[in-house]
């Protein structure tokens, strides 16, 4: 049986994960526009028009693919709703999308490792179903809330030294008592990595 966690757990969890390797010459915009064109090529079944690293690595649910395969076969067409998270500091964009795979909607949680301008890791996160993720309202996201989009006054924001920490204290939660991290490894979670990310 397939576990999930909640859209903002997985995306705290993909965005952690990232490296530290800078991407200074890749600003938000050119992280979006990343974004932007990886699903216009999933939806397109062309993985071929992608700027990719040699070494390229791409997941779907923890299992390594080659790029193309997987969702990519039956992705239909992009839904309205996209909420995208990008990290300068780590060349890194993530979004939550919802994508349609044969006519169905499936919540795509997408993060992207981009350096020299080339996409070197691709790490997804599929759900198909309610049964697969314990959240998947999809119907109900049309576009994003206002709250997620408004920027956070300087003064206001914390460091990424006291976020790490916290997007982890989720799965030492009561709520999810078989949650733990080890290293890079969730247990009890579709998210485990046997070979952690740059």
């Amino acid at each position: 049986m397939k576990r999930l966690l909640c859209p903002a757990a997985a995306f705290a969890i993909l965005m952690s994960c990232s490296g530290s390797a800078a991407a200074a010459d890749c600003d938000r915009e050119c992280l979006r526009g990343f974004i932007t064109q990886y699903l216009n090529a999933m939806v397109a079944h062309t993985p071929g028009v992608l700027p990719v690293a040699a070494n390229i690595r791409f997941t779907e649910d923890t299992v390594d693919m080659k790029l193309g395969d997987g969702l990519w076969k039956q992705a239909s067409k992009l839904r309205p709703y996209r909420l995208d998270i990008l990290d300068t500091a780590q060349g890194v964009a993530a979004s939550q999308v919802v994508v349609e795979e044969a006519g169905s909607p499936v919540m795509l949680i997408l993060r992207l490792k981009v350096i020299d301008r080339k996409i070197a890791e691709v790490e997804t996160q599929v759900t198909r179903s309610q049964k697969e993720g314990a959240i998947f309202a999809v119907d109900g996201l049309q576009s994003p809330n206002a709250a997620m989009l408004r920027p956070v006054e300087p003064a206001a924001r914390s460091s990424r030294a006291r976020i790490r920490p916290t997007s982890y204290a989720n799965f030492s939660s009561p709520a999810c008592p078989t949650c733990r991290i080890d290293g890079t490894r969730v247990k009890g979670s579709r998210i485990r990595s046997t070979r952690p990310p740059s």
